[in-house]
């Protein structure tokens, strides 16, 4: 489905988050993401325009009226004035990773670091403090009516604790093997009611005797319950976009409104008006309990692109928290797969005039598409860290990927069992393409692009590169190059390795994850058939465009 523009954006809010041209992380160089001089004959402008988050999850409304809302990937935590979806960073990454948060009454913020794994509040005079750590896939939190703090892990465990508001106590375990207690709240009763993501269910549990209650069932994946100032307990369906309201009395749920896809949270403001996360679409939405009607306070195109490749004029983009095609010539984007479990979060694309192919970090798996119903038709999993991507010529659909830890394989969905070995021992291969010998490799660790010729001879094509990672093979044969440490791009001369650059400053490489290599999150570049470059931006949440000063 088409996706929703973004709310308009002004020039303050640009000035405070990571968003089209805002400012960057603070190691990065002041005037990133400006044109410069080196740029040359090359203009840039934006295909997709970036948005302010990279990916949203939690949220709370604050005393000020604001909504706060946590991002992991974006390892940030941002308010928004939901009037006009004006929004600010609040908490920088990495500190400010947040899976889910809550105030206190006192104003201090409670928030979750899925990936770090932390427990950390923020407290009114702005120091941050982490009450819980070596908690992997920390996930949701809520206080209840006496001030205690409960937080679960999903995903990366299961499991609900009891955190120590002052950080002294261990966490204590109140339980585990739920069955994924996401988004949480404690209701009138003194009972934490939620969802199980694996069961189903929403239930309410009474964490001091351990006794549980399925209130609600039959949802495709139930992704958090919270209740409204009256006490009324309302959940969400991240599969279907339904939002219901749960009579816990007799196990009833009824639909009060549809959303798009991809829901993750939901709160309430203290006057009952109701807001919702969705992660494909970068969205805060406000629903109207009355008519059903969703509006969007703030949401872009993308969210956090990846890899991209193109075929004719679409350009495909791994988006992470959607598999998504963009028209070249409007630049509209539409979804290929919002569906997490079709889509497998992927992080890298390649594309020919019939097949598609994924890989994501995340599943560490690899998807095999037909490009004409754009449905999966073969998939390959455990295949560690997929870091480039590329389909290969010649009789039936042939894979290419490369891996964090320095292979090269091939995969054949004639032989799915097979994976073929091309060689070993490369330094981060970040970008693949193919050339007439063999294997164009761009390794990033090591600076520089190698071709692995089919007779398993290598040749250095060029080094002393910046962390190299998107490549295309140019009509010309020069070979252009996404240099994330230099935020630039360069054109080699495939036979002499011969380097010019057309273009710095750009907005390229974002925070490191934690848990994963050092620069492993994908910056994606393409060629279009009218000689314009085509760059994803992590930073920035968009698809970046350099064409030469004599192009329209």
């Amino acid at each position: 489905m088409p996706r929703p523009m973004p709310a308009v954006i002004t020039l303050a809010l640009l000035v405070a988050l990571l968003a089209l041209p805002g400012p960057l992380p603070a190691a990065r160089a002041e005037g990133a993401g400006k044109p410069s001089p080196a740029a040359g004959e090359w203009k840039r402008d934006w295909l997709v325009p970036g948005g302010p988050f990279r990916g949203i999850h939690g949220l709370a409304v604050g005393a000020d009226g604001l909504v706060y809302v946590g991002s992991v990937m974006g390892q940030a935590t941002y308010r928004v004035d939901p009037k006009d979806g004006r929004t600010e960073l609040f908490i920088g990454a990495p500190e400010g990773m947040a899976d889910d948060l809550e105030f206190a009454a006192d104003g201090t913020l409670y928030f979750t670091g899925f990936m770090h794994g932390t427990l950390s509040a923020r407290t009114p005079d702005g120091a941050i403090h982490v009450l819980a750590s070596g908690l992997p896939g920390t996930n949701s939190l809520a206080l209840d009516g006496r001030g205690r703090l409960f937080a679960t892990q999903v995903f990366s465990g299961d499991a609900l604790y009891e955190i120590d508001r002052s950080g002294k106590a261990k966490p204590r375990l109140i339980q585990r093997d739920l069955g994924g207690l996401n988004g949480f709240d404690f209701g009138p009763d003194g009972r934490l009611c939620g969802p199980l993501w694996f069961r189903k269910q929403v239930v309410c549990l009474d964490v001091d005797r351990n006794r549980m209650e399925v209130v609600a069932d039959g949802f495709e994946i139930p992704a958090a319950a919270n209740f409204d100032p009256k006490g009324e307990l309302h959940a969400i369906d991240n599969v279907t976009g339904e939002i219901f309201r749960i009579d816990r009395a007799h196990h009833r749920k009824t639909r009060i409104a549809t959303a798009p896809t991809g829901l993750d949270n939901l709160t309430f403001a203290p006057d009952g008006r109701l807001f919702v996360t969705n992660m494909p679409d970068n969205a805060l939405y406000e629903i109207d309990r009355k008519t059903g009607a969703v509006r969007t306070v703030v949401g872009s195109p993308l969210t956090l692109p990846g890899g991209i490749a193109r075929a004719e004029n679409t350009l495909y983009v791994a988006d992470t928290f959607a598999f998504s095609a963009v028209d070249l010539g409007t630049g509209a984007v539409r979804d290929v797969s919002r569906d997490g479990d079709v889509s497998e979060a992927p992080s890298i694309v390649a594309a020919s005039a019939i097949h598609l192919a994924t890989a994501s970090l995340h599943r560490q798996s690899v998807l095999l598409w037909d490009r004409a119903t754009e449905r999966p038709i073969a998939r390959w999993s455990e295949l560690g860290q997929p870091s480039a991507i590329a389909l290969a010529p010649g009789p039936g659909p042939r894979i290419a990927v490369a891996t964090a830890d320095g292979r090269l394989l091939e995969l054949d969905p004639a032989k799915p069992e097979e994976r073929r070995e091309l060689a070993r021992d490369l330094a981060l291969p970040m970008g693949i393409a193919r050339t007439a010998r063999g294997w164009l490799v761009a390794e990033a660790k090591a600076g520089r692009l190698i071709e692995l010729a089919d007779d398993g001879s290598r040749r250095v094509v060029a080094s002393d590169l910046g962390h190299p990672e998107g490549i295309a093979i140019l009509e010309d044969g020069r070979i252009a190059v996404a240099e994330t440490a230099g935020d630039r791009v360069t054109l080699v001369d495939s036979e002499t390795g011969r380097k010019q650059t057309i273009a710095t400053g750009l907005p390229l490489a974002t925070l490191d994850l934690p848990g994963m290599p050092p620069g492993i999150f994908p910056t994606g570049l393409a060629a279009g058939e009218d000689g314009a470059l085509l760059l994803s931006s992590d930073v920035e949440g968009g698809v970046l465009r350099l064409r030469k000063g004599d192009e329209p």
